[in-house]
């Protein structure tokens, strides 16, 4: 008897004794890849073509839009990809994560055309860094995004970063304020926070189409939204003609 019970004692204790603590990682700040709008100097994309720098860019939109010509009509209503494209301190892209995309075929050319791609070092507190370079193609925009200037050969349809007079809310960042509606459930549990808005802004300064890229949650983010759809902005200029720009936008939130 007593043997019995020696034997059913060890089977409770031994996979217990045995079971290994489970350990949280911790990755180190030089891991990190940073979003733009957290870094002090903008990456640029370097001109390996010695020609225009934009050619890959361009070579990867031409490559989508065959593929997307090619699909019926109800296949193109519901097309989009979205990746963010993880680049190192030296300006190049380490990792390609895919965000959304049901295309295999089209996430294969992107990798094999961004190998090619190369950046100026994004800056952060005076030190290079690693920083995600966002990509997307979709049906209602059907447009991407550039971190360069615009030139002669660019595609009409990017959306740039960086040109020499970005695009401004008229009235300020006042003017998206004032169209804030504070949603009272925010309200009540007296959360605040701040938003940031990747906003699409067109030739005429019209608010195309917006984006949350680091939202705070109770409602805000819809409400930030909603605001800056509202607001008209000053187009963005380069040698002094219109062109797309996309711009984050902060919006705090705070109680009085």
């Amino acid at each position: 008897m007593k043997t019995k019970l020696f034997l059913l004692i060890l089977l409770f204790v031994i996979p217990f004794g045995c079971k290994e603590e489970k350990k949280i990682e911790i990755i180190p700040t030089e891991d990190v890849y940073f979003p733009l709008y957290e870094v002090n100097e903008f990456p640029e994309i370097l001109d390996q073509t010695k020609g225009n720098p934009n050619k890959i860019i361009i070579r990867l939109i031409d490559t989508v839009k065959q593929i997307y010509q090619s699909m019926s009509e109800k296949e193109k209503e519901m097309f989009v990809v979205d990746y963010r494209f993880l680049v190192n301190e030296k300006g190049r892209v380490d990792k390609i994560q895919v965000i959304k995309s049901k295309h295999p075929e089209i996430d294969k050319i992107v990798s094999e055309v961004v190998k090619d791609l190369e950046f100026t070092s994004a800056i952060k507190d005076g030190k290079n860094v690693k920083f995600i370079f966002p990509w997307g193609y979709e049906h209602k925009m059907l447009s991407t995004l550039n971190l360069n200037p615009p030139s002669q050969e660019s595609d009409q349809n990017i959306y740039f970063v960086k040109v020499e007079e970005m695009p401004e809310p008229i009235g300020g960042l006042y003017a998206i304020q004032s169209k804030i509606n504070y949603p009272e459930s925010a309200k009540n549990q007296g959360k605040e926070g701040k938003v940031f808005i990747l906003a699409y802004i067109d030739e005429v300064g019209d608010v195309v189409e917006t984006k949350v890229i680091k939202g705070a949650g109770y409602g805000l983010d819809e409400a930030a939204l909603e605001a800056v759809k509202q607001t008209k902005f000053t187009p963005g200029k380069q040698k002094g003609k219109p062109v797309k720009v996309q711009v984050s936008i902060p919006i705090v939130f705070k109680l009085q």
